[in-house]
């Protein structure tokens, strides 16, 4: 599997538009048009074609397996750099750590300092998790809301 090119480097700048495209957009963005992009920028055609295409492979392996696409273990400490546009770049195994679907939404909370991005995969699985500690043990939660709703519309 390719990895990804080092950051700063004229061929991560190929990725870092692919990435942005898709995360604007939700959807794979065309050849042509990454090229075109980073071209205009004075960068080499040819170059960008191969990268271009190393980009989607990773990221067909990546998002396309799903759970089988390898996935940091554990808290992991990422150094990340924002530029001063406030662009940040979030290496492929993190975003696939974070469980981020095609879409690239994420919720983003500032809490003392601190920036947490949590995608709402997660975000579901942390609600369902909650749901699950609060209900009582044997309880179908769904069966009672379902019962308590048709009682509620029988008394009207």
């Amino acid at each position: 599997m390719r990895k990804r090119p080092l950051p700063g480097s004229a061929t991560a700048r190929v990725w870092e538009i692919a990435d942005d495209l898709l995360r604007r957009r939700g959807s794979l963005p065309g050849g042509r048009e990454v090229v075109d992009l980073y071209v205009a920028e004075g960068g080499n055609e040819g170059t960008a074609f191969t990268q271009y295409s190393h980009w989607k492979k990773a990221y067909q392996n990546h998002f396309k397996r799903g759970s089988a696409a390898p996935r940091p273990q554990g808290d992991q400490a990422l150094k990340l750099n924002v530029d001063p546009s406030g662009r940040l770049t979030i290496p492929a195994e993190a975003l696939v750590g974070m469980e981020l679907g095609p879409d690239g939404r994420v919720t983003a909370r500032l809490e003392d300092g601190e920036l947490r991005l949590m995608s709402p995969r997660v975000a579901l699985r942390r609600l369902r998790k909650a749901a699950r500690d609060v209900a009582p043990e044997g309880m179908a939660v769904v069966d009672e809301f379902i019962a308590e709703k048709r009682r509620e519309a029988e008394l009207e």
